[in-house]
């Protein structure tokens, strides 16, 4: 005769099943949080940066680039100093546009003050859209406020509940 699973086996199981699937549930991405980017977006965005901040391009255009290229920490500004001790900065993207960017200590701390630029001016405009949008509801209120049929509410300038 077959033996039946005991009440507390089924219960750890059925415990083990729900927790597996809330673990599943927190583990998904929300989908109103910000994405990070795509390497291909982080290097739209960096590149065209790092050309008005002054630092050169210089395509893989050989074996030998695209090889040195790969072997290198894409899309990161790094620095190396050269046999005159002077810092050289590079940033690579074997992917994108299969190139380096090469520029000097000057370029570098255009580069910084731009992606500082760009960091307020995106800070600013988040802080413009929240005092928008507590404008917006201070509105929303005043028109619910005016279309009020019973006037000031519960308590008007005559007393509690003059109006019932």
């Amino acid at each position: 005769m077959p033996q039946r699973p005991t009440t507390s086996l089924v219960r750890i199981m059925l415990i083990a099943t729900l927790a597996a699937a809330l673990a599943g549930c927190s583990s998904a991405s929300n989908p109103l949080e910000p994405q990070p980017p795509t390497p291909a977006q982080q290097a739209e965005q960096i590149e065209p940066m790092l050309s008005a901040a002054g630092f050169r391009m210089l395509p893989a255009d050989t074996p030998e680039r695209q090889q040195q290229l790969a072997s290198l920490v894409p899309l990161d500004v790094n620095y190396y100093v050269g046999k005159t001790g002077t810092l050289h900065y590079y940033m690579a993207d074997p992917d994108y546009c299969k190139c380096m960017y090469i520029g000097t200590e000057q370029d570098y701390q255009q580069f910084e003050k731009m992606k500082l630029n760009q960091q307020f001016e995106a800070k600013e405009g988040e802080v413009s859209r929240e005092n928008l949008e507590a404008q917006q509801m201070e509105e929303m209120d005043m028109q619910a406020e005016a279309f009020n049929p019973y006037g000031m509410g519960l308590v008007g300038p005559m007393g509690p509940a003059m109006y019932w």
